[in-house]
């Protein structure tokens, strides 16, 4: 009987270890670039991706932003993993989302926005084991084009 109860207290133990584990886990990546405009004007990539386990889903947000208003501003998002299987991007409906690797979502405002966002879940391939994602914030200001971009 002792026995037992050591079993189930360390069962016990062991389960309450991966919840903490698993609880805590939820970290992420982020990464932003900068360019500038002949005048000065900052154009600005931002990434931020949740960590994925193997074969898992994420959450992620991207941006391209500035302090003025464009012409027009793009945000591409594309994301890249290393394994087999194929990407899919959930919750994003702009053109280019679908299931590739790697895979490509974009999205362009010409309507006098200061930004270009982005956001959703992504999931890596079955056969993967990590996740990546790259952002180019491309935009026309100024009589000049620029592209600051950001990579995790």
């Amino acid at each position: 009987m002792v026995r037992n109860l050591k079993k189930a207290s360390a069962a016990i133990a062991l389960t309450a270890l991966l919840a903490v584990g698993v609880a805590s886990g939820a970290q992420a990546t982020s990464g932003s670039g900068t360019a500038y405009f002949d005048n000065g004007q900052p154009i600005t990539a931002n990434m931020w991706i949740q960590s994925v386990a193997k074969g898992g889903c994420g959450s992620f947000a991207s941006s391209a932003v500035m302090n003025v208003s464009p012409n027009w501003i793009r945000n591409t998002t594309s994301f890249y993993q290393y394994g087999v299987g194929s990407i899919s991007i959930k919750g994003v409906n702009v053109s280019g989302s679908g299931t590739s690797n790697p895979a490509t979502i974009q999205w362009t405002n010409s309507n006098g926005a200061r930004g270009s966002y982005l956001s959703g879940t992504v999931c890596m391939g079955w056969g993967s084991f990590y996740l990546g994602a790259d952002v180019a914030a491309t935009a026309y200001y100024y009589g000049n084009l620029r592209t600051a971009s950001a990579h995790v």
